[in-house]
């Protein structure tokens, strides 16, 4: 019998009743590391020799810890593993080995129970889970399909088009839903019952037959070609989910005797995956958008404060109750934070607070939320008219408009109300934080934190530390992101940070392409080919074109005889708003329609600047729009203004609609190859950035030097 520790799962024990404990232990979440599989196996064999013996009645595999198991560890996908794998002996229809057994086996299913370890539990005769658990096949989401039978046996215990339901969509399904859908045979009454429960409900099930799904037939086909097109618009250029379709396809043809079919049509069809670019692409960004909150000891916006504590939150007040403010409420509110949201006028007030409910209704409507938990959270949020009322919040986030004076005016106001050591943040989009830290008396307790809009909704938050940003507001605001449910990241403050600083280049290439013979609709249909929802000429027709018309005036820049846009407003067209912009609006609210009357414009820009108009190809205008915001990305990274390139990833997948199936623009970069993105922008006229200078040089990606310099930045 194998002993706990040598292979991390093990026949625990044999109960009284004759019930025997499998007990997966692989800290911290029982991954499918290729010893808890050998372990696995072995346990199988002691299981089969004690039945033999009439020692074992039934089995209860079940996960140490704080879950069932995790799946599959992704990190170690393509690295060597010279763990020699066991056999049982004998050709097994079942993955692990757990069906052929002849007494009854029963998963335990607490915490989790996702990807290989869901798989897992198919493996067994039934499932009992714990009221608080969930399970899912989340491998769609890293660009991969369940690879050890899930294809197969999920299908056939709750139908294909169920089964293409959870497997397409990578979600979490909660106890009481696995129940409902047939994943499960049985929620135990608590937590703590879970292994009486699952024992209980094996014995009952002994002396009678067993469930095997490999031997269950084949589902009723489901409508594949429903699912095709669902998915080609919902994931565009992700290749797995075409293959699970077909996976499950074949899960539905022939009979009972064509389970191993399957299996093989699933081991062939995951194999191309794993060594996708999408797949690479998106495994980095799920590292990625997870390590964001991490500090660098090591590097100069991390500092201290990766050791230091950060400190507890319970009550947050917002200034400024428009979009921005309540949606910055509604998150904090969510993850059980008091909210307090002040705005100048009652109207205002109320205008916010009646948008918070119609946002919270139709989270209810449309089943994301239940109206107790929509109830309770609105419950923790009050409004009110007096900054006063925020002298004894541990938090304050500024959310008013970009106009630095006032937001000055408005810290001087905080500082000398709110309670010392409470900390003061400013939703700045591209404000210098060391100016606005300037009008209080506690410069440590402030930073920049800036949501994306809508705020409930967007999942960045781009921290941004200043010069006087103490360790602990940076571990503070970190761990708050964390809290709130946002993918945060760590910028240094410089004009723009890290998302508007870049985001400068990709507009500006696309205006310049249109002064040189593009028109609109073709750069924003290279832009959605390459796999953006929105082009950037569309995009800023959503925004609004004149949001910067004051910056531009002061500083002397509005020319509407050489810049388009600018052009375009003293036309009137300010974009969807004015049902106008660089496309027509006329024909539906937020339908483009290409305009006429711009392309007469830009040729007569194109006229004014001395510019011949020519067609442009459209691999040259992703070039175009990408390399000079890459290059910029670079000049962050060497300036210490991000802590990692993964995190410009996660900055621009999630703030600007980066295509995740890319891994964001720095990891495309590194695809694409970093001479090829010098080349280019020497071709046009920009000077690359010293850091890709350096990569170039050394022959080496952006991924592998950064993680040279980490490593020895450590020594």
């Amino acid at each position: 019998m194998s002993k706990p520790g040598t292979q991390t799962c093990f026949l625990e024990k044999v109960l009284p009743n004759g019930v025997a404990v499998v007990t997966l232990d692989h800290f911290p979440v029982n991954s499918l590391h290729p010893n808890v599989s050998n372990g696995i196996t072995q346990s199988v064999l002691d299981c089969e020799a004690l039945i033999k013996q009439g020692k074992v009645k039934a089995v209860v595999l079940r996960g140490a810890g704080r879950c069932f198991c995790a799946g599959a560890d992704i990190s170690q996908f393509g690295a060597d593993n010279k763990v020699a794998p066991l056999s049982l002996g004998r050709p097994s229809a079942d993955s692990f080995g757990f069906e052929e057994l002849s007494v009854p086996v029963v998963a335990a299913i607490h915490g989790f129970a996702l990807g290989g370890g869901m798989e897992l539990t198919l493996g067994c005769h039934y499932r009992v889970i714990a009221p608080d658990a969930f399970v899912g096949l989340p491998e769609v989401n890293i660009g991969l399909l369940p690879g050890a039978q899930g294809t197969q046996r999920l299908p056939r215990l709750v139908g294909a088009e169920s089964a293409l339901s959870l497997i397409l969509s990578g979600e979490h399904v909660k106890a009481p839903d696995a129940l409902k859908a047939g994943v499960v045979d049985l929620v135990a009454p608590s937590a703590a019952g879970l292994l009486d429960a699952a024992a209980a409900f094996a014995l009952s099930k002994a002396g009678g037959s067993l469930n095997r799904i490999s031997l269950l037939p084949p589902p009723a086909a489901a409508d594949f070609g429903k699912w095709s097109k669902l998915m080609a618009a919902k994931r565009p250029g992700e290749l797995a989910p075409a293959a699970i379709i077909a996976c499950v396809q074949a899960a539905s043809q022939g009979g009972a005797a064509d389970f191993q079919a399957g299996v093989k049509a699933e081991g062939r069809l995951f194999r191309p995956l794993i060594k996708s670019h999408e797949s690479g692409a998106l495994r980095h960004m799920f590292f990625a958008e997870r390590g964001g909150a991490k500090l660098d000891a090591g590097g100069a916006l991390g500092r201290g404060a990766s050791k230091t504590r950060p400190a507890k939150l319970k009550t947050v007040g917002i200034v400024g109750a428009g979009l921005m403010g309540g949606g910055i409420g509604m998150c904090c509110a969510e993850a059980g934070l008091r909210v307090l949201l002040l705005d100048s006028s009652q109207a205002g007030l109320d205008r916010g607070l009646a948008l918070i409910d119609a946002n919270f209704a139709r989270s209810v409507k449309r089943g994301s939320k239940t109206p107790e938990f929509a109830a309770a959270c609105r419950a923790r949020m009050a409004g009110t008219l007096e900054m006063g009322d925020f002298a004894d919040c541990d938090l304050v986030v500024e959310a008013v408009f970009e106009e630095i004076g006032i937001k000055k005016k408005i810290f001087a106001q905080l500082d000398a109300i709110v309670k010392p050591g409470a900390f003061l943040c400013s939703n700045t989009s591209a404000l210098n934080i060391d100016a606005i830290a300037a009008a209080t008396s506690r410069p440590a307790l402030v930073m920049g934190t800036h949501f994306f809009s809508p705020a409930n909704v967007m999942k960045l938050l781009e921290n941004v530390r200043g010069k006087e940003t103490s360790d602990l507001t940076v571990a503070t605001m970190m761990s708050w992101g964390k809290q709130i449910g946002k993918w945060s990241i760590l910028a240094g403050n410089c004009p723009g940070f890290v998302g508007n600083r870049m985001i400068n280049f990709y507009s500006g290439a696309a205006r310049a392409m249109c002064d040189q013979g593009a028109l609109p609709e073709e750069v924003d249909g290279a832009a959605r080919a390459f796999g953006f929802k929105m082009g950037p000429f569309a995009m800023a027709d959503l925004v609004g074109l004149d949001l910067g018309i004051q910056a531009w005036k002061k500083a002397g820049t509005y020319d509407p005889k050489t810049n388009s846009t600018h052009a375009l407003i003293e036309m009137g067209r300010k974009g969807q708003k004015t049902k106008a912009g660089w496309y027509d609006y006329e024909v539906a609210a937020g339908v483009p329609t290409p305009s006429a009357k711009v392309k007469a414009m830009l040729e007569e820009i194109s006229r004014a600047k001395g510019l011949a108009r020519a067609k442009i190809p459209a691999e040259e205008m992703i070039q175009r729009l990408l390399f000079p915001l890459i290059n910029e990305g670079f000049k962050i990274l060497e300036e210490g203004m991000a802590q990692r390139p993964a995190d410009i990833d996660v900055c621009y997948v999630h703030g600007y609609g980066f295509p995740r199936v890319r891994g964001g623009p720095m990891h495309y970069a590194d695809l694409t190859g970093l001479p090829l993105v010098k080349a280019t922008l020497v071709k046009m006229g920009l000077k690359p950035a010293n850091l890709l200078n350096e990569c170039v040089d050394a022959g080496m990606t952006l991924a592998k030097f950064w993680a040279a310099k980490a490593k020895k930045a450590k020594l």
